[in-house]
């Protein structure tokens, strides 16, 4: 057996010690009683079924979801056999098992095993909640796009441009924006060139005939904007925090309540915190779209960025859901998805990333709630390591990618022109970059 092959096994072998236990706690199996109360979101989305099977999505608060996830929540109940909740479980089972074949593939091609472990090791640590959300889907469309847009990015002689699974890629971007909005963030990965441009309209025009066809075959497709505009500052987020102190400290006299399908906090100084959640947001959305207009492209950006701009997406949200782990790990590490001779610039990001995955809550939510100090303190661990992986990811990829004085205090990498091969004047034209530079350190 090749050393290939037994690599393949135990990724297989890796895959099945972790998922079986996984699997037979979602379904009750064992410990039925932690099955049970960990199952997710199941029991809400059983709430909406009558409105789905009568061609409508559900007007309701918690409804928060693009019109493309009523088909899907629909799906498991066309399926033959179990109740609900059975197949739907075993819908996520096979969602997941998919993201690991795919990992797996990219592995066997690149020579990284990093990606399927990343995900054998990180998904577990939600424990049955992530076989009792539909979020496992969405980075099923994320991981398939982002092998699709490594698969032969650099090949032809180092030739740096994006390959024929750009069109089958910009369809799966678009489909999961249309599930979640954050496979959509995959765009900022894309080169601005007419290939990357192409990627990103058939991403757009994806997302939008899926909506559309969504919007013909159900009513009520667009309430789920006004639930989203009216949400509050959820109790895992980053801006939720300074409230769980002060109610710690006997300052702050407000309260947790459930609101708009999650538990918030509400009382005095709530609305100004979340005006200035959507305004951070908007910032740090302006500084990427300004990083992005001025990098230089090359294979290995289009994981980082994805990365990146998901985790400035949850950080700078209202609304952190016990499902942040899932949304990271759906890239994979970035290293699974781009060619072994160049290498990502998350890496020194992904420890960050991954110790916040353990201190996640779906264990001691009920005590977040009543505000206990070890989850509050737990809470703070978590989204410090994300704050600190997204800024320290967010300043090497522009690092990595920019030459200039926007930050002065980081130097360009000294063998960052050793890996990437000078721009020819057709490789500058398909990077988007000028075919002259006069820095040395110019990529």
């Amino acid at each position: 057996m090749s050393q290939q092959s037994r690599r393949t096994l135990l990724v297989l072998l890796g895959w099945l010690a972790s998922r079986v236990p996984l699997y037979l706690l979602t379904t009750g199996h064992i410990y039925s009683w932690y099955g049970r109360r960990s199952i997710g979101d199941i029991s809400v989305y059983l709430r909406w079924m009558p409105s789905l099977t009568h061609g409508a999505l559900p007007i309701d608060p918690s409804w928060q979801y693009p019109p493309l996830v009523g088909p899907l929540l629909l799906l498991p109940k066309l399926l033959p056999g179990a109740d609900y909740q059975g197949q739907f479980v075993r819908t996520a089972f096979i969602a997941d098992a998919v993201v690991l074949l795919i990992l797996l593939w990219t592995a066997r091609r690149r020579g990284s095993w990093r990606g399927p472990w990343f995900w054998i090791v990180s998904v577990p640590l939600l424990g049955p909640l992530i076989y009792g959300r539909f979020d496992v889907f969405s980075a099923l469309f994320v991981v398939a796009a982002l092998a699709l847009l490594g698969r032969g990015a650099a090949a032809r002689g180092g030739e740096r441009r994006l390959g024929r699974g750009r069109w089958p890629a910009g369809i799966l971007i678009g489909l999961g924006a249309a599930v979640k909005v954050w496979p959509g963030l995959t765009v900022f990965g894309m080169p601005r060139t007419r290939r990357g441009w192409q990627t990103i309209a058939t991403a757009v025009a994806a997302a939008g005939g899926a909506s559309l066809l969504c919007a013909l075959a159900f009513r009520n497709s667009t309430w789920f904007l006004h639930n989203q505009g009216n949400r509050g500052i959820e109790i895992e987020s980053v801006w939720a925090i300074p409230f769980l102190l002060a109610k710690r400290l006997h300052w702050w006299h407000g309260r947790v309540h459930g609101h708009y399908g999650s538990m918030e906090v509400l009382g005095s100084g709530v609305s100004f915190a979340s005006d200035l959640a959507l305004f951070s947001t908007g910032v740090t959305f302006t500084l990427l779209a300004w990083w992005w207009w001025r990098k230089q492209w090359r294979p290995s950006v289009v994981a980082d960025a994805t990365l990146v701009s998901t985790l400035l997406m949850i950080v700078t949200s209202r609304v952190i859901s016990p499902q942040v782990p899932d949304l990271a790990a759906g890239h994979g590490p970035p290293s699974a998805c781009c060619p072994p001779n160049l290498p990502a610039s998350q890496r020194p990001a992904d420890p960050g990333r991954a110790a916040a995955d353990p201190v996640d809550l779906p264990y001691n939510f009920n005590s977040l709630i009543h505000y206990h100090l070890g989850p509050v303190l737990v809470l703070i661990l978590r989204d410090g390591l994300l704050v600190a992986a997204t800024a320290v990811g967010f300043v090497d990829l522009w690092r990595d990618t920019i030459t200039g004085s926007f930050l002065p205090w980081r130097g360009q990498p000294a063998d960052l022109a050793a890996t990437v091969p000078a721009p020819t004047s057709r490789g500058a034209a398909d990077t988007g970059a000028p075919s002259v530079r006069s820095s040395p350190t110019s990529v």
